[in-house]
């Protein structure tokens, strides 16, 4: 397996690089933006992760380890294949993200490229456990009350449901009355 390489970036575009490494151009799938943190010309270490099928060979890279790790916990969960779980590496901040999942934040899952209420569930699922063992995550409240009190304050402030859970699903807060006081400077 191809672990990680060191070399010149030689062609971008929004979602591939083109990597020259000792005369050879390696083509890497990347998340999107990082061309924005790289240019033709420069040395640059990616952390790869190369994904074999029957008919390709695809290496997909990342310049953060942890993104890497966070796409290869998502390329377990049943449902969730290599380009859904780029997407969303592309736009999650990795230790926001295992929190998350450990606190069962449906909400926030579901806002993710690709990703419905369904397989949200199928993450908490299959990934809260060992993510939770393997960076000691702990969840901010057990079984989600934060959420679910705030989500319920608003409601109450004439909100609907789906919209009181969408904008408190997405915010990261310590106790229930920061997090209603910053879904509601969301929503206005």
């Amino acid at each position: 397996m191809i672990s990680m390489l060191c070399g010149e970036v030689v062609h971008m575009t929004n979602s591939q690089i083109t990597l020259m490494v000792s005369g050879v151009g390696y083509l890497v799938h990347v998340p999107t933006g990082t061309e924005h943190q790289l240019a033709c010309g420069q040395e640059v270490t990616i952390y790869t992760r190369l994904i074999s099928r029957e008919d390709s060979m695809d290496l997909y890279g990342f310049l953060d380890p942890r993104q890497r790790e966070i796409f290869a916990l998502l390329l377990n969960v049943s449902g969730v294949g290599p380009k859904t779980a780029l997407n969303i590496v592309s736009c999650i901040e990795p230790s926001r993200f295992l929190d998350e999942v450990v606190c069962e934040n449906v909400a926030y899952l579901s806002t993710l490229p690709g990703i419905g209420k369904k397989s949200a569930q199928r993450i908490v699922l299959e990934l809260k456990e060992r993510i939770a063992k393997q960076y000691k995550v702990e969840g901010r409240v057990k079984g989600g009350n934060m959420l679910e009190d705030a989500v319920s304050a608003l409601v109450a402030l004439g909100y609907s449901e789906n919209v009181a859970r969408s904008a408190a699903g997405i915010i990261q807060a310590d106790n229930v009355e920061d997090l209603i006081r910053r879904s509601l400077k969301e929503l206005m």
